[in-house]
């Protein structure tokens, strides 16, 4: 780790997903402050009308998000990381239910299909990474009590 401390697990991630991480960051603090001073630019980040105040909130969002990918990519571990995939992956499965129903009940702009397509190119690594990072780290537990 980056402070010379080790996790409580031991687990650090490894450097392209650190890298992955990092870029997240980037792209979220980006889009982030796009929306939040959406009202101010005249920037339409959305294919239909949001209100300011719906922009601000959804801008923080984003931003609060690149802030703990950067916190997240400093430090390093897979336990400074584990919340915000768990946040991550519940985002994008309800996104992946929710989208095609309102897509699909034709109340949506269609292009927001290329959000769910966008999304779902996400979340399989984002769920592959979860699952796998916790299968690891439950491993050891399980190896102890079949020592018993």
């Amino acid at each position: 780790m980056a402070n010379g401390t080790q996790s409580r697990d031991g687990r650090e991630l490894s450097p392209g997903l650190r890298t992955a991480v990092t870029i997240t960051a980037v792209i979220d603090v980006i889009v982030g402050l796009a929306f939040l001073f959406a009202p101010e630019t005249g920037f339409t980040p959305w294919p239909t009308a949001i209100s300011p105040v719906l922009l601000r909130f959804i801008g923080s969002i984003i931003l609060g998000n690149g802030i703990g990918a950067w916190l997240v990519a400093r430090q390093g571990t897979w336990e400074s990381a584990r919340a915000l995939f768990t946040v991550a992956l519940v985002y994008g499965v309800v996104m992946l239910v929710a989208l095609p129903y309102h897509l699909l009940a034709g109340n949506a702009n269609p292009i927001l299909w290329a959000y769910f397509v966008v999304d779902l190119l996400f979340i399989v690594p984002i769920g592959y990474i979860y699952w796998t990072q916790e299968r690891s780290r439950s491993l050891p537990m399980r190896t102890m009590e079949n020592n018993r």
